[in-house]
């Protein structure tokens, strides 16, 4: 009987698994390539995810024309792979209507500030602006991004040959996805530990990061001239979405993008930590 031959392959499997135990090596990096046949499990202690999800997925797959639902997943998917790869992203995957870059090393955190940021950007001012050129849709082209930070596990699993996947393990993709799922559209939402990590930076990335350089109307700033320790007035500071699973209290939102003025200058400080 069939359940009986899988149940009988279930737990082969098993007991070979417990056979071999479990083996894991500590790197520092992502693996560029993803894992490894090897069986190994690779721990990286300092890993930033960047999650970033398609906004109203459920209008755009109710598209009349295929081509235009196609064209805006190709649009979307191939712009925030330009972004995560230009911003040094170790490993790049897709998942359903969402895609996520992972940044390891003690500066991931601010890579991957200045990528969703540019992404953000980007969906603005370039790829919607394309998408609804080329096509005879009114849908807007939005996504939500999270940023989450921590430790992580990988491995590939499955079947031997083809039928393998890479499984992430550990919180940063997960809550970085979370979080994109809590973002409004076009807005992006770290964690508490990671706007910790911006608002103790150094001076000149805490500014970069935390202050409006002040040319919107009604934001007042300063800048990366802003004095250190000064209130924050880019990011709103929420509490967390009850049934979301999310391991810290507090949550931050900012909806600004980078400005046509300034932005090259404030990406500059976020990723080199120098003034230009």
């Amino acid at each position: 009987m069939i359940l009986d031959e899988v149940n009988a392959d279930v737990s082969e499997q098993l007991e070979q698994q417990s056979e071999l135990g479990v083996q894991i090596t500590r790197q520092n990096d992502v693996p560029e390539e993803g894992p490894t046949n090897r069986g190994v499990w690779i721990e990286v202690p300092a890993v930033t995810a960047v999650f970033a999800d398609l906004k109203d997925s459920t209008g755009l797959n109710t598209m009349s024309d295929a081509k235009d639902a196609a064209r805006a997943y190709t649009y979307f998917i191939r712009a925030s792979t330009v972004i995560f790869n230009r911003f040094s992203a170790r490993y790049i995957d897709i998942q359903g209507d969402g895609i996520f870059g992972l940044f390891s090393g003690d500066e991931s955190a601010f890579y991957a500030a200045a990528s969703a940021i540019t992404l953000k950007t980007q969906l603005k001012e370039t790829i919607n602006e394309l998408f609804q050129k080329d096509t005879s849709t009114e849908w807007d082209m939005a996504a939500g991004i999270g940023i989450d930070s921590g430790q992580l596990l990988v491995r590939r699993l499955g079947l031997r040959g083809a039928k393998q996947n890479e499984v992430w393990a550990g919180k940063p993709v997960n809550m970085a996805s979370k979080l994109s799922s809590a973002a409004e559209a076009n807005q992006l939402v770290v964690s508490e530990r990671v706007f910790t990590t911006y608002h103790e930076a150094s001076s000149l990335r805490h500014r970069a990061l935390l202050w409006s350089c002040g040319c919107s109307d009604g934001i007042r700033g300063a800048g990366l001239d802003a004095p250190t320790g000064t209130t924050c007035q880019l990011w709103d500071e929420s509490e967390k979405p009850e049934g979301l699973g999310l391991d810290f209290d507090k949550l931050y939102r900012l909806d600004s993008q980078w400005c046509i003025r300034h932005g090259a200058e404030f990406c500059e400080a976020i990723v080199t930590d120098e003034r230009p």
